[in-house]
């Protein structure tokens, strides 16, 4: 593990001359003195940064090369037999989306085959595994034949004996990794375009995580996009999340939310929204998810413009989500909240955001994404909405 010196030094070496800043140097004692204030100016200043993009790009650059930085080892030995008779030796990942992913010796990317076309899986690892109803439990998976009389073909193995289900059941299975950082999933996207006509340059890159347990799960999320034209004038949005569900029974979970939003266009320099609630999954499927939550949030705003002052306010909570998934074809993502105002009565908020991903090669794919924020009361020099239309290429870990 390097020092933050060290790094300083590296950076200064491989860039030379230019400026690396990314914010403001944050003083300790500054910190113990100004307290709140001082960290909402750090977030400020690192979320209105035109450099978020060039931070985001570091970071995705690092996972691209983490996530490459594997070495041989020997796998365990798992089977998988499918209904044509073929039979696939190696080591079972995992199930997601109605896939199972497997890991041979005798091909350099994992192979992934449709989890209604298996008839039988033998393996010898631990499982963090999810049920449609809800219930996530750990043990080892073994899946067999069934017959009328026994529909129940898969097997689950763990601390308190067997349990039996039927294969559908199943809708996520991930095997125990040694590590946190080996149990993250997630993926990156990068795009950009250029017109000629204008000198107009756009760029916009997307980092996502996501951390399981069978009592909760974690997530979070960076998105940074930049425009910038030639006699004209520059913008910039830069949205960092975090969500959280500690998962209840028969479906149900508490949801919890933090997010960090600068928008140029909405004379936004910053926006911290802070709360949680009670949601259900309506639907859960090996390809499909539909879900809502509902609650409170507290938010706490910061204008460019000086005529209007900074702000905090108690919001509702109201959201859905659904995602799709199609065996090699891709996925679809949509979300939305709505966020009633509270102590500003008569304001409402609402912000989405949905992607259409289409599957490549290798982990590969094309992801075509919308979003939009909208705002009863901005600013009078800003935009009510403000919505987004990109393309970009990404790789799922």
């Amino acid at each position: 593990m390097c020092t933050a010196a060290q790094a300083e030094s590296f950076l200064r070496s491989e860039a030379g001359d230019r400026d690396l800043s990314i914010g403001p140097v944050i003083d300790c004692n500054t910190i113990e003195q100004e307290g709140h204030s001082t960290f909402s100016k750090f977030w400020r200043s690192l979320m209105i940064s035109q450099r978020l993009p060039r931070v985001a790009f570091i970071l995705t650059t690092l996972v691209f090369s983490a996530c490459y930085s594997t070495h041989a080892k020997k796998l365990r030995g798992d089977v998988v037999t499918m209904k044509n008779g073929d039979r696939l030796t190696g080591e079972v990942n995992g199930l997601d989306n109605g896939v199972l992913s497997i890991e041979t010796d005798y091909s350099s990317t994992n192979l992934y085959v449709d989890w209604n076309q298996v008839v039988t899986v033998r393996s010898t690892a631990t499982y963090l595994i999810t049920f449609a109803n809800g219930v996530h439990v750990t043990g080892r998976i073994e899946r067999s034949p069934g017959s009328d009389e026994h529909p129940e073909d898969v097997t689950i193995v763990g601390d308190n004996g067997e349990l039996h289900v039927p294969y559908p059941s199943v809708v996520e299975m991930e095997s125990k990794k040694p590590s946190v950082w080996r149990q993250l999933k997630g993926s990156v996207d990068a795009g950009v375009s250029f017109t000629s006509g204008n000198s107009q340059i756009s760029a916009n890159t997307d980092l996502n995580v996501r951390y399981s347990t069978p009592k909760w799960s974690a997530s979070a999320a960076l998105g940074t996009s930049f425009s910038d034209q030639s006699g004209g004038t520059k913008t910039n949005r830069n949205d960092l999340s975090f969500g959280g569900q500690r998962f209840l029974s028969r479906n149900a979970y508490l949801g919890g939310l933090l997010d960090f939003l600068h928008s140029s266009q909405q004379d936004l320099d910053l926006r911290t929204t802070l709360g949680g609630g009670y949601g259900r999954y309506w639907k859960r499927t090996t390809n499909t998810e539909f879900r809502w939550l509902g609650g409170l949030v507290y938010t706490q705003e910061s204008f460019a413009t000086p005529a209007k002052k900074s702000d905090s306010n108690a919001e509702g909570l109201l959201g859905v989500a659904y995602d799709s998934y199609r065996f090699k074809i891709g996925e679809i993502h949509l979300q939305a909240y709505v966020f009633p105002g509270l102590s500003d009565s008569g304001r409402v908020r609402t912000t989405t955001n949905n992607s259409l991903v289409i599957k490549l090669t290798n982990n590969f794919h094309f992801t075509l994404s919308f979003w939009d924020n909208y705002d009863s009361r901005p600013p009078t020099t800003a935009k009510k909405n403000e919505l987004g239309l990109s393309s970009a290429i990404g790789w799922a870990f």
